[in-house]
Order: structure tokens, then sequence, then C-alpha cells
């Protein structure tokens, strides 16, 4: 419990243990009609999920706009897409910081229990949590997409260049050794002509 008292002072959501009723006094004297039901997986609703799904996230920004020749941070992702915020308590990683700060060797029931009641003593909105947590994978799914979909056009773009600088290459290497043939046989032809040239005035130098 001290860890997860830790946690709850750390980001404010309870006073010093010494100014405020402890937090694990306060739990183990719910009583069991009181106890909030545990966290399952359908502890939020479908509309939730829905609502993110159905997000516009052409109202954030355009898609040229983000950096694709680099790569971001989580923290610039985040903020491009208006989901960075100063306060985790806001955030669905103060359920992770939570979940950590609890024993491993409690039963998932009890720890879903515990985390309820804490959420609850705590006045934090569960479904604003998890629906946070639905934003943000939403969010890095469609900019892993975005970020794939832009650098493998900028990919294929590039092999495209290569190709055409490759055969432009091999088209100058062809230029390069029919010069050199054409350049060999006028040699070869100026030097016929020499010869015969120099046959006759050495006839007439002896």
């Amino acid at each position: 419990m001290g860890k997860i008292l830790s946690v709850l002072e750390k980001y404010k959501l309870i006073e010093k243990e010494d100014e405020k009723m402890p937090l694990s006094e306060t739990l183990t004297e719910t009583s069991p009609d009181a106890v909030t039901s545990p966290v399952t997986s359908d502890s939020y609703s479908k509309e939730t999920a829905s609502q993110t799904d159905s997000m516009d996230l052409s109202d954030t920004h355009h898609l040229t706009d983000l950096p694709y020749t680099k790569n971001l941070t989580l923290e610039e992702i985040y903020d491009f897409y208006k989901l960075n915020t100063p306060l985790i308590t806001n955030t669905v990683f103060v359920l992770e910081n939570l979940i950590n700060a609890l024993p491993n060797e409690l039963p998932e029931y009890v720890k879903k229990t515990t985390l309820n009641n804490i959420l609850v003593a705590s006045s934090m909105d569960l479904e604003q949590l998890l629906s946070d947590g639905v934003s943000r994978t939403t969010i890095l799914n469609q900019f892993a997409d975005d970020y794939t979909t832009q650098n493998s056009q900028a990919i294929t773009a590039l092999k495209q260049e290569i190709d055409k600088l490759s055969a432009l290459i091999s088209d100058y290497h062809q230029q390069i050794k029919n010069k050199e043939v054409m350049v060999g046989k006028q040699l070869s032809l100026i030097k016929l002509e020499e010869e015969r040239i120099h046959n006759v005035l050495d006839f007439f130098e002896k």
C-alpha cells in the first residue's frame, strides 16, 4: 500500500499521510455494499470506443504538416494531435502507475477492486481515462500508417530515380565506349596515311 500512497501523493490525489487519513484506512473501512465493482475489459462502453473511432482527425492538422522525414518523439506526436497534457492524472498513464504500484502477488480481482476504490476516493473518472487510452491507440495507429505510407512513397520515388539514373549512367558508359572505338579507328586511319606518305618521302631521301 506504501507504493500506492506514494503514487497518489506524487500526483496530489491525496494529502500527505500526516495531513489526512491514509487511503488504506478509507479502503479498509469501506463496507462490502459500498465497494465498487472491479474494473473489467467491458467496463467502458462501446459508445466510447465508437466515438473515438469516428474522431475527425482532420480538425487537428494536415498530414503534410508532419515532418515525416525524421523520427518523432511520442511527445511530439501527442502534441501534434493535441493529446499532450501536463496533467498525467487526466491520462490513461495514471492507471498504469497505479497498477504497477500494486503488489504483484495480489489476485487480479483484488487489484481491480482496489483500483476502483482508489479511483472513486480520488474523484477520477475511469471512463475518461480509458477513453484517453483508446484515443491514443487510435492516433498512434493512424500516425504509424501515415508515416509508413509517406515514407514508402518516398522510397519508391527514390528507387525510380535510381533506375532512371542507372539507365542514364549505362547509356553514358556505352557512349564512352563508342567514342573510344571511334577515336581508335580515326587514329588508325591517320597512322596508315602517315606511313604511306613517309614511305614516299623516305624513297627520295635515300
